[in-house]
């Protein structure tokens, strides 16, 4: 078939495609390394469609070639001279002192931290009691469980590995067939409900920190939580609806209402037992976390405060930043929450290597001028001018 062949020479077809991308003659005006950064992104969206090789592995690659073609085309700032392989590599590494990709990996613990106390679980049976048995209602519970852990859980990665187990427990426990509509829409609205969710929180997803940080960089102005909230939360709301009713018209459940469902739930939160310590202190670090994450860039103005206090930021901590500290919290002697095999053995360093990678690749994109040329060669293209 198809796929098996790309799966197979995928890595090939990358390959040549890249080649050939960069034996074309570079544009005027627009630097070779650019030029090698643009095949690089098309050898990188091809290797990742054809899933020729794992998402790690792939990491190492770009890694790879990046030193390669960067190292060996012209200095954008100094055209007379190479980039180097050490500066192309740093370069490559730059994604990795990012303080979105300091959040991914901050995000993963805290997923941990979560799976481990049980407090996800707890949380998506505590929504899953309130909605009843109904299985239009367990969807719309899946789908509340979605929003509230994007609160407290900042990667989708992070909340799709708290939740799948969860969700897939919980179908067990129904006692319904893994094959059903209903076992389906139920995964299809735990994948897609974290990811509409990501949208609407600016803490919710990564990759709105890397963006946050382009526009800061670019435009100078750096978007807050709350800002982010207001103006993103609508989308992320009409989207959750429509997700809830295509889903039930694509894929009916088979039944009505689960029998017995209630009594399945309660019988889950009852085995879970009274909120231990360790959920606790947690759920504390968690709730302080989306304080201070919800009070970046707030004044004490914002609140109704007036005199010389007004003006002045109630905290001065970034996002990346406080969650970098909450995360050393949770090692703490007295706290426990985490300790370094749990991390060691549960955390996934693949998506961790990809994430800072994928970093690197689009601040190289930005460095060498290919994103603006390509901006530039895109926007006439589509229509998008439009007269100053």
């Amino acid at each position: 078939s198809m796929s098996e062949f790309l799966k197979k020479y995928g890595l090939f077809l990358s390959l040549a495609i890249q080649i050939g991308m960069i034996s074309l003659p570079t544009p005027e005006g627009f630097p070779v390394a650019g030029h090698h950064m643009l095949a690089l992104l098309v050898f990188s969206v091809i290797l990742w469609m054809t899933e020729c090789v794992s998402y790690p592995a792939s990491a190492a690659i770009i890694l790879s070639l990046m030193i390669i073609l960067l190292g060996f085309a012209p200095s954008v700032a100094k055209p007379t001279v190479m980039y180097g392989t050490s500066a192309a590599l740093a370069s490559g590494l730059k994604g990795f002192a990012n303080t979105a990709w300091a959040l991914v990996g901050a995000a993963l613990f805290l997923s941990i931290a979560m799976t481990k106390t049980g407090l996800d679980k707890r949380i998506a049976l505590r929504v899953l009691s309130l909605v009843g048995a109904k299985t239009n209602r367990i969807l719309i519970g899946v789908i509340l469980t979605g929003f509230a852990l994007s609160f407290f859980v900042p990667s989708t990665t992070a909340r799709v590995a708290c939740m799948v187990p969860i969700v897939m427990g919980i179908i067990s426990a129904f006692g319904v067939e893994k094959k059903t509509r209903f076992a389906g829409i139920l995964m299809i609205a735990t994948a897609q409900a974290d990811s509409i969710w990501n949208v609407g929180i600016k803490t919710a997803a990564a990759q709105n920190l890397i963006a946050t940080n382009f526009i800061k960089q670019i435009l100078g102005y750096d978007i807050s939580w709350g800002e982010w909230f207001i103006a993103a939360l609508p989308f992320s709301v009409l989207m959750s609806i429509a997700l809830y009713f295509v889903l039930l018209k694509m894929m009916p459940p088979e039944m009505k209402e689960i029998p017995g469902g209630q009594e399945v739930i309660q019988k889950e939160l009852i085995a879970l037992g009274p909120i231990s310590r360790q959920e606790m202190k947690l759920m504390i670090i968690s709730v302080l976390l989306l304080c201070f994450w919800i009070l970046e860039k707030k004044t004490f103005g914002d609140f109704g405060v007036t005199g010389p206090m007004a003006k002045q930021l109630i905290h001065h901590f970034d996002t990346s930043s406080i969650t970098v500290i909450a995360i050393t919290i949770m090692f703490l002697p007295g706290i426990n929450i985490l300790d370094w095999p749990d991390a060691q053995n549960k955390l996934a360093w693949g998506t961790l290597f990809l994430f800072g990678i994928g970093i690197s690749l689009g601040t190289a994109i930005i460095d060498t001028k290919a994103g603006v040329w390509l901006a530039k060669s895109l926007v006439p293209f589509f229509g998008l001018t439009y007269a100053s």
